[in-house]
This record gives C-alpha cells, structure tokens and sequence, in this order.
C-alpha cells in the first residue's frame, strides 16, 4: 500500500506538471515565469515521488525506521519555489526587494535543514530540539508572508491582491499542518503508522503544491497584471520603496 501510494504521487504531480507547462504555451509571455516556477515544484515533486516509489530515496534508521529523506530534498527545493511564485505577485518590484527575498528563502531552507535533522535523529532529544528549531523558523517565515507580504500586496491591482491573498491563506494553513504530521507520524510520536503518515504527507503535498498551482495559473488575470505581466504591477512600479 505504501509505494501504491507513493506511485500515485508520481503519477498527480507528473499529470500536474504536463497541465502547467501546457498553461504556459497558452499564457502570454509576461506571465509564463510563473508557469515555468510552478512546473519546477510539481515536476521536483515528481521525481521525489518516483525515487521514494522506487526505494532510492528511503533508508532505514534507528535499525528497523524506514527514513524518506528525500521528502526533504524534495522540500528544500519546491518551498522556496512557492515562496517565489508568491513573492512575484505580492511585490511590486521584487528587484528592489532582493534582501528580503533571499532573507525569506534562507530562512525557508534552514526550517527544512533542521527538519531533517529532526527527521534522522539519532536521539529522541535530539529529535523533539530540531524539530522545535524548525518550527519556530516556520512560525517566523509564515509570520513575514501574513504580514509584510500582505502589506505588499495591497499596493497591486484588485485581482492580483486576491490571488495572493487566497494563496497565502492557503500556503499558511497547509504549511501549519506539516510539523503536526510529523508529530503524528513515524519520526514524532509514531501515532499513526507510515501508510497514514504516507498518505497524510501525500494530500498535503498535492494540496501544497498542485492546488496552489491550478489557483495561480489559472488566474490570467492576476498573473497577467503582476510582476512582469505589464499590467496593473508594472504601473504602479514607482509607488515601490
């Protein structure tokens, strides 16, 4: 049942990244960085899938624990990724902005980093010190996309404001959910065993990742009026600080 499941994550993120790129030969060619952001998430997640499915990107731990460590490599890539998609369409002129871009996504790596350490403990201390470590760097980040990202965001045109919006609500709640999985799961308390933690992991991710992308590229407009779209973002570049 597990790598069934597993495979079902290779087969929705592959259909997923076919259906974006074929959004991006429709899009005008402004917005197609968004479409080109996105297929990258879902086709990383893919390949992730595929090497867990496979049994390459799985090892055991503690003796008997079946540690998939490259739902990690997976999310070190693809978090940053979604954060790009939203930094694009909350800022005006994300060129102006590079510090805090870089600040958002170091941040965002760190909270996976020492997620895998929490992961592939080697004590259970050790294990519950990493995990707090990364979920207070993930309570800090989400606490910059509700509140500055926000703010930014205000000063786009009314359909970009509300695909952000709608997509940071969403980034949010989801992303507050993972640490609780994993508390649940095989490398927390070990509530559930790892078919449920399997498949819990798996709505999240589709969720996280493809939900989030049918929602931004779906929305031609607000992709189109946003960050190099040349719309409503591009006139009002000179209100940017």
């Amino acid at each position: 049942m597990d790598t069934f499941l597993l495979w079902i994550g290779v087969i929705g993120f592959v259909l997923a990244t076919a259906f974006f790129i074929y959004l991006g030969t429709q899009a005008p060619q402004g917005s197609r960085i968004f479409h080109v952001v996105t297929a990258v998430i879902t086709g990383t997640a893919a390949f992730s899938y595929l090497m867990m499915a496979t049994g390459a990107g799985a090892t055991l731990v503690e003796g008997d624990r079946l540690f998939y460590y490259f739902r990690y490599i997976d999310w070190t890539i693809t978090t940053p990724l979604l954060l790009v998609d939203l930094v694009l369409l909350a800022l005006v002129n994300p060129g102006r902005n590079i510090g805090f871009i870089v600040g958002l996504i170091v941040l965002d790596v760190f909270m996976i980093l020492t997620g895998l350490l929490a992961g592939s403990r080697s004590s259970e201390f050790a294990a519950y010190f990493w995990f707090i470590v990364s979920t207070i760097a993930m309570i800090v980040l989400l606490f910059l996309v509700a509140t500055r990202l926000f703010s930014e965001a205000s000063r786009q045109s009314g359909a970009v404001q509300q695909t952000f919006r709608t997509l940071a609500v969403l980034t949010v709640v989801l992303w507050s959910l993972y640490p609780i999985v994993w508390l649940l799961g095989t490398e927390g308390f070990a509530a559930v065993g790892v078919t449920t933690e399997i498949f819990l992991f798996l709505i999240l991710d589709f969720l996280a990742k493809i939900g989030f992308g049918i929602l931004l590229l779906t929305n031609r407009e607000a992709i189109g009026q946003a960050f190099g779209g040349g719309g409503g973002g591009a006139a009002q570049a000179s209100r940017v600080r």
